[in-house]
């Protein structure tokens, strides 16, 4: 009897979800690494391995992924690598562990509010196990939860899910006052567990919107009815400790308030406004997604949605801004008669206040919707429960078919992920619009040495995207390898610098792009274009194109033509490129590894002149960031002094020893 008891408790189910979450994504744990695991992860080999104080504070302060850089996300890396490269599966297992322990906190949270609703323990529980179930074990998260670095939206959801249950728990537990024990809980839960959210990802910063909608309509409803009434000192409670962040926010998100009302586009191919306008059309596709679940949605490109340039262009988007409007009008009227779903609509629109907005971020990504969902499935598994009047092996029979079903979906999609090949044809299938998509997969082609295929689809991506600079680069490599599929490499050359004269901006991937082609002529694979004068040719060319706002490329083009003269023995012409470098940057890490550039290559002089003489300030400069953090702690520890005390007595030992090393191209930075 007591173990028929113990098989039927809701906690043995939670169990047997996490057991099977962790089986549906053991498949997808092998495959390689993606995009922004590269230049995220590489952090860990910045300063050598990190197995001392000084490494791991250099590392911990050295994000860019956001202002915060996010470095209790980076802290989570070292659970799976000191260094880089390093293998991928640790870091993928990580990812899911985070996902069931999210899991598990999100079961505690729901439980919590089905029990601040007045529903008895046995069902709050039951209702708990579903409910997580369907988040748990949703296909929507899987390029989430095997996206190395989307730990950080992982890690931020997991804080705020903390922060919100135990929120949930005092308010449930305790009258709507405010006493002393009430003030340190709810600045724990917000300000607290909120702080460790933000530094896991920026979006953290909505905890207390969050918890404002939790507020408004079930832990409202529940002071209902239990007849109390929040005193004044609570009510002073919720303004200062949800008031206070939620006000610092609006005055960071106010900051582009001005781009949006000039209508300025910056690095994006879409203003503000048409991003705002677009979003509505998103935000519905991405409910279709939790609602009609499939195996394999778009994946990560996403570029082939079709802007909204106007309210009615395309009509649709006037549509879903209407439906959004009637919606969130009709939830804020009945929040309490329906709690639960008031709960679930705003808690998916208030964890997208950030990332769908007007804020110039990519369009669409999955990841975005893993906080916002998580309760989208509470309403429907406490509707279930209450049907009566439906058999009972019914009401059991349907929760797990239905958990059965996503799980296999998710399974289907997580295996997919462990073939990097299969997975790039899928999405290429699966986004026939998408130039990011066929281009990935030429990429495949490339390397396994079928160039027809890849040209073929390099070319469907130019057709679809003409002044896309990727796919024209790209064509450059191919036309070197053969000029009888690709052309030959001067048209392809014209081509691409045509193409960055339209370009009215210069983003990340460009200049990675022309990064990977200069690194692809300079290794001597195309021919009379393989040579350093026709590659400082092509950079005087494709310099020629841009303004000097565009600092990023010319910063390439220094530091790629410092190389090319070292090449040629122009020894001063490469010395006057590393300087012109260094004085962009004003970076200590920059100066060095361009006087160890000039020192490679016997060139001792200038590269001593440079640290004795030119060595810059390096000191960040505007608003306060993880990068005046870190030129803190370098001034600090002297970090950059030491090294360079160290390389300068290096090239005055090999001076002294009279060594001439033979030149050679040092690693790239």
């Amino acid at each position: 009897m007591r173990a028929k008891s113990w098989l039927a408790h809701p906690l043995t189910a939670v169990l047997f979800l996490l057991a099977a979450a962790w089986c549906v994504y053991w498949p997808g744990l092998g495959g390689g690494f993606l995009f922004d695991d590269h230049s995220n992860l590489a952090l860990l080999g910045m300063y050598g391995v990190v197995d001392d104080w000084q490494t791991f504070w250099l590392y911990l302060l050295s994000g860019f992924s956001g202002p915060t850089g996010r470095p209790v996300s980076h802290l989570s890396f070292l659970i799976d690598a000191n260094h880089w490269p390093a293998d991928l599966w640790p870091f993928k297992r990580t990812n899911v562990l985070i996902h069931l322990v999210t899991g598990v906190l999100l079961f505690g949270l729901m439980r919590s509010l089905l029990l601040a609703s007045g529903q008895s323990t046995v069902r709050a529980g039951w209702v708990a196990v579903v409910a997580v179930g369907l988040w748990l074990l949703h296909p929507f998260w899987v390029s989430t939860t095997l996206y190395v670095v989307q730990r950080m939206a992982q890690l931020a959801a997991l804080f705020s899910v903390a922060g919100l249950w135990l929120w949930v728990e005092w308010r449930r537990r305790s009258a709507p006052q405010a006493d002393w024990r009430a003030w340190a809980v709810a600045i724990v839960a917000v300000w607290g567990v909120g702080l460790l959210a933000v530094l896991s990802k920026e979006n953290g910063a909505l905890l207390p919107a969050l918890v404002l909608v939790l507020e408004i309509t079930i832990l409202a409803a529940m002071d209902q009815r239990r007849g109390e009434r929040p005193g004044r000192g609570f009510r002073w409670l919720r303004w200062v400790v949800l008031g206070v962040p939620l006000a610092f926010l609006a005055l960071y998100v106010a900051r582009s308030v001005p781009a949006l009302l000039a209508g300025e586009a910056g690095n994006r191919d879409f203003t503000p406004f048409e991003r705002l306008l677009t979003q509505g059309r998103i935000l519905w596709d991405y409910v279709l997604n939790i609602v009609l679940p499939r195996p394999y949605p778009g994946g990560l490109f996403n570029d082939d949605i079709r802007l909204s340039t106007g309210l009615f262009v395309p009509w649709i988007t006037a549509v879903a801004w209407a439906a959004w409007v009637a919606l969130v009008a009709w939830t804020i009227r009945m929040r309490r008669r329906y709690p639960f779903v008031a709960a679930a609509v705003l808690f998916f629109l208030a964890g997208h206040l950030l990332e769908s907005s007007f804020i110039q971020l990519e369009l669409y990504f999955e990841h975005r919707s893993y906080l916002p969902a998580m309760l989208v499935g509470l309403p429907m598994a406490l509707w279930w429960a209450r049907q009566a009047r439906v058999p009972k092996d019914i009401r059991i029979a349907v929760p797990i078919g239905v958990l059965l079903l996503l799980a296999a979906m998710t399974f289907m999609r997580a295996d997919l992920w462990s073939s990097p090949y299969l997975q790039a044809l899928k999405w290429a299938k699966v986004n026939p619009e998408s130039p990011r998509a066929q281009h990935h997969l030429a990429n495949f082609w490339w390397e396994s040495g079928n160039v027809a295929e890849a040209v073929r689809l390099n070319d469907r991506a130019i057709s679809l995207d003409p002044a896309g600079l990727p796919w024209r680069m790209t064509r450059v490599m191919y036309a070197c390898r053969d000029e009888s599929l690709a052309g030959s490499p001067e048209q392809a050359i014209d081509q691409v610098v045509g193409a960055l004269g339209q370009t009215p901006r210069v983003g990340a991937v460009t200049v990675h792009q022309t990064e990977v082609l200069l690194n692809y002529l300079m290794n001597g694979a195309c021919g009379e274009w393989s040579q350093p004068e026709a590659i400082l040719t092509l950079m005087g060319r494709l310099k020629a194109q841009r303004d000097e706002d565009d600092g990023r490329l010319e910063r390439l083009f220094w530091q790629r033509g410092a190389l090319l003269h070292l090449r040629q023995n122009e020894r001063q012409l490469a010395s006057d490129n590393l300087r012109r470098l260094v004085d962009a940057t004003d970076d200590p890490g920059v100066a060095l590894r361009a006087a160890a550039m000039l020192a490679s290559h016997g060139d001792y002089r200038q590269a001593l002149d440079l640290l004795e003489n030119d060595w810059p300030e390096g000191r960040a400069r505007g608003r306060l960031s993880i990068d005046r953090v870190r030129h803190w702690y370098t001034d600090r520890t002297g970090y950059y002094q030491q090294e360079r005390e160290y390389l300068a007595a290096q090239i005055r030992e090999d001076m002294a020893d009279g060594r001439d090393r033979t030149p050679r191209l040092p690693a790239l930075p």
